[in-house]
This record gives C-alpha cells, structure tokens and sequence, in this order.
C-alpha cells in the first residue's frame, strides 16, 4: 500500500507545488499577499513542519529537527524533496497500515492509514492556498485544465 501513497505526496510537491511557484519570486513568498492571509513562505514552512511530523509518526520517533526560521523557496522546496523521499522510504516500511498511531496533531489513536490520509488532504489544502495567493498578488492561477481542441 506504500506506492500509492508515495505516489500521492509526490504529486503534491511534483504538480501542486510546483506549478503554484511557477514565476512566484522570493520578494512575493515572504509577504503576505492580503491582510491576515499567511505568506507562502509561511504555507511552505508549515508543510515542510508538517511532513516531519508524519514522519515522526510513521517511524514511531519523537525525534525531528526543531523548525528554523524564514527559509528562502529554494531551501523549502529542498526540504520538501527531502521529506518526499524520507516519506517515500518509510512508507516501504510499513508492516501494517491498519495499525492505530496517535494522530501528532489530533493526539488520538486512528489507523496509520487515515492519519497519512489526514495529512495528504492538508497538504492539498495548503497547496491550493498558494493557487490562491498567487491570484491575490495578481498572477494568473498555474492549475489549467488540459486544453480538449473541443468547441
């Protein structure tokens, strides 16, 4: 059950997220694009925090490295790539999935497989929330749907 996982939080940090920063440049991720709207690099920051609480989860570990301060794009969407594979290796770990962890955010007992859930769809959020942002900066929206050649 990994791969399908693994193929999930890819598709956020290959699609979602990338697309989201296309042209996005230092200057427009560290400011919020609207009052009391979070910076990109705040979102970004957030999931990067977010993943490392997966993966303590995952690994049965409490121990994750201590979040630092501002980061640039390209050092968050390092450590987003860093986390894709760390998640992608513990993934291949998992013996069973039905197995009840305590949420780290919720601090209740859910099967390993709907605490991943849980994280994949806030990650999703998130990302769409940089789709948003971008367009309260003034920038096109990145997620097109695929051109039909259809009237």
């Amino acid at each position: 059950m990994s791969q399908p996982w693994t193929t999930l939080f890819s598709l956020n940090r290959q699609v979602l997220m990338a697309r989201n920063l296309a042209d996005v440049t230092q200057g427009q991720a560290d400011q919020p694009p609207a009052p009391h709207v979070n910076s990109i690099t705040w979102i970004l920051t957030h999931l990067v925090e977010n993943r490392r609480w997966l993966l303590g989860t995952l690994l049965e570990s409490d121990d994750r490295p201590a979040a630092t301060g501002p980061r640039s794009l390209a050092q968050l969407e390092a450590a987003m790539d860093e986390t894709q594979a760390a998640l992608a290796e513990a993934f291949d770990a998992v013996v069973d999935w039905r197995e009840p962890r305590i949420h780290p955010a919720m601090q209740v007992a859910l099967p390993l497989e709907q605490i991943v859930g849980t994280f994949l769809m806030e990650e999703a959020y998130h990302l769409g929330q940089i789709g948003t942002a971008r367009k309260l900066m003034g920038m096109p929206g990145a997620m097109k749907a695929p051109e039909t050649g259809r009237v």
